[in-house]
């Protein structure tokens, strides 16, 4: 009995001390995430919207569409990471695709590809040719972060373009040269411009749903149809809103 009763004290106490060091590894995690969002200990993030605007010269005049994006930026200290990824840097970008409704049931795309959450970064702050320090590089972020301004994105920063040439089919899918959308959409139409604002507009929901209907369906975005289509339309379908299928 004497030793049962040792036995399951042992076992209590290793119980015991296992819950302690799994509240310890729960408070050090939430700490971690604490930080993440911090400028202590070497964690600095910066968030802001960016707004996509596109234009389009028709035969019947001019038509534009634009989408605001959400963009998340974050250095994180050496001491954070193992190996190559000690200090890395952690970004995203969430939104949808700019959609312009060019008429007769015809749409441009400017999807999320090509696209991303240091586009407007290099638009407004090009890359010096002497690579900035970290505390250089933070600075731009900062400003970026407070910037409420719009211009001309420049040529090189042009997403990919596409259109449906039947919009219930994702595998009809084309590739729009923008210096060329007559080759697309036929005589008198052309890209006027494309420009970037950082703004405080809130991120935008549902435009492109309401023109593909099937953007969220399980049996596209799902084998054995997700795998039948051309890879020209798993791009596109990839790239038309972060995260897909929500």
């Amino acid at each position: 009995m004497a030793t049962h009763s040792v036995f399951v004290s042992g076992l209590q106490r290793a119980g015991y001390l296992m819950k302690r060091i799994g509240l310890l590894v729960l408070v050090f995690a939430s700490l971690m995430l604490s930080l993440a969002g911090c400028d202590m200990f070497g964690f600095r993030s910066w968030s802001w919207h960016q707004k996509l605007t596109v234009t389009v010269e028709t035969p019947d005049g001019p038509r534009s569409g634009s989408a605001v994006s959400a963009a998340w930026f974050q250095m994180t200290p050496k001491w954070s990471g193992v190996g190559d990824s000690a200090g890395a840097s952690n970004s995203s970008l969430s939104g949808e695709a700019v959609v312009v409704d060019l008429g007769q049931g015809r749409y441009l795309f400017a999807l999320l590809k090509g696209y991303n959450e240091f586009t407007g970064r290099l638009a407004f702050f090009p890359l010096p040719r002497k690579p900035l320090r970290k505390e250089e590089d933070a600075a731009v972020y900062d400003q970026l972060e407070a910037l409420r301004a719009s211009t001309e994105l420049p040529r090189e920063l042009t997403p990919l373009l596409v259109t449906f040439a039947d919009i219930d089919d994702p595998a009809s899918v084309a590739r729009v040269d923008p210096d060329d959308l007559d080759a697309s959409f036929g005589p008198g139409y052309a890209l006027s411009s494309i420009t970037i604002a950082i703004t405080d507009e809130p991120v935008t929901q549902g435009k492109v749903e309401a023109v593909l209907g099937w953007i969220n369906s399980d049996e596209v975005l799902t084998n054995p149809v997700w795998r039948s289509l051309p890879s020209l339309a798993q791009t596109a379908i990839s790239g038309l809103k972060r995260p897909i299928g929500e």
